[in-house]
């Protein structure tokens, strides 16, 4: 065949080849975000393979508007791919991130309940803090500059039990179980409320120091029971991970190290999935209206979620604006704090608040019971 003849074959290949090879990743791109939506209802101790592609549900939603764009600029009659898998995800996208005023009139009358979640990370993850008493008394003023009506926090620390008992004396109500350290102190699951706690209790999970607390509060006459959990973490060192990435020349080590992370991570959702069902086995067995809080370390595309919110409104969902990431070091890419209360409860507000204290950030709701 001349030289000439050749070339034009090539050609008039090349952009078929090109074509195809730019609609099978539309097709992959379009078949892990469907993925993302599958995992949040199933079990990973059942089926994990979906579970990574919902905690990688912004950048896979990314990269598909990113191939719709590029497809519509070239013309390409494959758009439609990355479209249809996108529409699924305008169902989801409130619990990220909403563009509204936030406050809302309310619509029913009640008496208002103002709840407060913190993990507060020992009091030793705050940046540019010095000590764990420093960090404490920033985080204990600024609960009282909110003056919130029940105050969840996990990780809390105190030198002895007794602290436990007395600190912030203007909330009478307190259940907490705390687990004691090496060093003699202790750290654990803390409610804190201004209500009458008529009863209380926890939630142990094997081989872990994770747990949930529940107080059954006395709100006017009306019992309500909240919960504070603190739920199975990653484990897993982010920041060491990128950097092994960004720094080690050899590709079969950085491989092994990404093979090594996923499998922690694998592990650590099949145990959060465990634990989210005595959580729920609890709240069935209880007959009294739940509010859920706490750090779940967990997206809202993901099977914690789903299941603790399901039958519930999410607390930023409905009265929150802005983005919702609590986590300070990835936000706003990552929410993993949140508050859930019953259906019939009307949301007034919701509040993110950005304060470097610990490695997350609180979170406010108030609501009419």
């Amino acid at each position: 065949m001349p030289k000439e003849k050749r070339n034009s074959s090539f050609r008039r290949k090349t952009p078929f080849v090109l074509a195809l090879s730019f609609r099978v990743i539309l097709v992959v791109a379009a078949v892990a975000l469907v993925l993302s939506y599958i995992s949040i209802y199933v079990n990973p101790s059942k089926f994990s393979v979906p579970l990574f592609f919902g905690l990688y549900f912004i950048p896979i939603a990314v990269v598909n508007l990113l191939l719709f764009f590029i497809a519509l600029f070239n013309g390409s009659r494959s758009a439609w791919i990355p479209i249809i898998a996108l529409m699924p995800s305008l169902l989801y996208v409130e619990s990220i991130c909403k563009i509204t005023t936030g406050s809302v009139e309310p619509q029913k009358e009640g008496i208002k309940l103002k709840v407060w979640s913190y993990n507060v990370g020992m009091f030793s993850a705050g940046r540019g803090i010095g000590t764990k008493e420093e960090c404490r008394g920033k985080i204990v003023g600024h609960i009282r500059m909110n003056a919130p009506d029940v105050v969840c926090l996990q990780e809390f620390f105190v030198e002895s039990r007794e602290q436990a008992d007395t600190i912030m004396g203007e909330y009478k109500y307190r259940y907490h179980h705390l687990f004691r350290v090496k060093n003699g102190k202790f750290f654990g699951n803390i409610i804190l409320s201004r209500y009458p706690i008529v009863a209380g209790g926890k939630i142990s999970f094997p081989k872990s120091t994770n747990l949930s607390v529940y107080a059954d509060i006395d709100h006017y006459g009306r019992k309500v029971r909240v919960y504070n959990n603190h739920l199975e973490s990653y484990n897993v060192s982010f920041a060491g991970f990128i950097k092994t990435l960004n720094s080690d020349p050899q590709r079969e080590e950085i491989t092994d190290e990404i093979i090594q992370v996923h499998e922690k991570m694998k592990g650590t959702f099949i145990r959060r999935s465990e634990q989210v069902n005595k959580i729920m086995q609890n709240i069935e067995e209880s007959h009294l209206p739940a509010i859920i809080c706490g750090d779940f370390n967990d997206t809202p595309m993901s099977y914690t979620y789903h299941r603790l919110s399901k039958g519930r409104k999410d607390s930023f969902v409905e009265a929150g604006s802005g983005f919702a990431g609590t986590y300070v070091p990835l936000w706003p890419l990552l929410r993993i704090d949140y508050i859930l209360y019953p259906q019939d409860y009307e949301g007034v507000s919701h509040v993110t608040q950005k304060v470097e204290f610990s490695d997350h950030y609180p979170v406010m709701a108030e609501f009419i019971l």
